[in-house]
């Protein structure tokens, strides 16, 4: 039956929509296998970059090569990645036989500039100790750098990684009561951002936002009252990223530590033990991480910032770090509001995304919120231009939970055929309306804990 007012064509295409969005996992699947595939159009603008090259030798080693063979693979993977992406960007010149864009080598002239070299940056120990202290990534990619060698391996567990990082974005919005083609909505804005790039590339960025990923799933799983479902995915969440970055696991436990505590002080329905359960579990994950890194003596911000300012130690460390830190971040922050104010893709999307979480409730904001502050974060600790946007990808976190919200509005507006209790996972809340009427007390569903 049309619905008064409804155009007959329309009301058939909803209806169609919604059919087709009702099962949300397969076709999310199938949105994940044509990324994958798409990005096999991409040639040779995939490259590895220098960190990439040290997270190869990494993972050679833990595969069974000893350091000297690690080199020589990841260097050789590095210098032929790189030649190849300087080669698609000559071919884009219009003359034939340009050359190679200025400051690049070929892959032969770089093998040969560092092939008796310990590594392409620097030998300083202090530097080296910044990798080896985060095993994560190079153990994750030992298997399929020993499976397809250094460079299609690590390109592999990208597609992977970003592939999987768009399936936990579907799961993270069920569970937050949207209807199925809210949440591959969700998907495709991740897939479309930065976060899904920065997935993709041979560095740990994409470890880091899987983690983060299942960190604040499992948070909206102990804020609805499921908290033999949300603890273990965030003690395991917060455990990888510890060991990936533990710095990046430090700022990301206490801010969801503190957005726990804001949602027990902000809302009657989210005062229960599920919430009390994360913020102890989370302060508890900053506590050990920071502890692991007093008794381990893992490089701290101040050897970072030493590594920013002397150019990877190349020149004497600097008297006031931390001055020339704020004078810094004053000039990249300027700098980065310009750069908004000329060109506000960044902006415009997030306070969009920001108004359509604030008027969602239910702790998903507070969440979207403290991984972006994560991300605000590591820029503030590294403001440099060159690498503010790898850096500060988890900014991107609020636009990628908040925009499906909108989509969300639109079809309980329009009265679309799709329904939040339609294929509703037992784990997920339930339907509420965005905006509009008040959300139902969730209490009276899904009981005490």
């Amino acid at each position: 039956m049309t619905r008064p007012g409804t155009a007959p064509g329309a009301s058939r295409a909803a209806a169609a929509l919604g059919a087709l969005t009702a099962r949300a996992w397969p076709l999310a699947a199938a949105v994940a296998v044509v990324f994958v595939l798409l990005q096999f159009t991409a040639g040779g603008q995939w490259s590895m970059y220098p960190d990439s090259y040290r997270y190869a030798r990494s993972a050679e080693q833990f595969a069974g090569q000893s350091r000297a063979e690690a080199h020589r693979e990841a260097l050789d993977a590095f210098c032929r990645t790189r030649a190849d992406a300087a080669r698609a960007t000559a071919d884009l010149a219009p003359l034939d036989g340009a050359p190679l864009p200025t400051g690049t080598m070929t892959a032969a002239d770089c093998v040969a500039r560092w092939a008796d070299a310990p590594d392409i940056t620097t030998a300083d120990p202090r530097y080296q100790a910044i990798f080896s202290s985060r095993p994560g990534y190079p153990l994750l990619a030992a298997p399929f750098v020993r499976a397809f060698g250094v460079a299609d391996g690590m390109r592999a567990l990208g597609l992977l990684t970003a592939a999987g990082c768009s399936l936990l974005v579907v799961g993270l919005l069920r569970s937050a009561g949207l209807t199925p083609t809210a949440a591959l909505g969700g998907q495709l804005v991740f897939l479309a951002t930065p976060l899904s790039r920065w997935s993709l590339q041979a560095l740990s960025e994409g470890l880091v936002t899987l983690c983060v990923l299942a960190a604040v799933w499992a948070a909206v799983l102990l804020t609805g009252r499921r908290p033999w479902a949300g603890a273990p995915p965030l003690v395991v969440a917060l455990g990888v990223c510890a060991v990936t970055r533990y710095s990046t696991a430090l700022v990301l436990a206490g801010l969801l530590a503190a957005a726990a505590v804001a949602c027990w002080a902000g809302s009657r329905r989210l005062r229960h033990r599920g919430t009390a359960l994360l913020a102890g579990l989370a302060a508890l994950g900053a506590v050990a991480t920071g502890a692991a890194m007093s008794v381990l003596a893992l490089p701290s911000s101040a050897t970072t910032l030493q590594d920013t300012f002397t150019r990877h130690f190349a020149s004497p460390d600097v008297a006031d770090p931390w001055g020339r830190l704020a004078d810094l971040d004053v000039r990249y922050w300027a700098h980065w509001i310009g750069e908004q104010a000329t060109m506000p893709v960044y902006v415009v999307p997030t306070l969009l995304a920001g108004w359509a979480l604030a008027r969602h409730g239910r702790g998903l904001g507070w969440f979207a919120a403290a991984t972006a502050l994560v991300g605000v974060v590591q820029v503030a600790a590294h403001p440099l231009v060159q690498e503010a946007d790898r850096l500060g990808v988890l900014m991107w976190v609020p636009t990628v939970l908040g925009l499906p919200l909108l989509l969300e509005r639109a079809r309980h507006r329009t009265g679309g055929a799709d329904s939040a209790a339609d294929d509703h996972p037992a784990h997920s809340l339930p339907a509420v309306r965005v905006g509009g009427a008040a959300p139902v007390d969730q209490d009276a569903h899904l009981g005490k804990v």
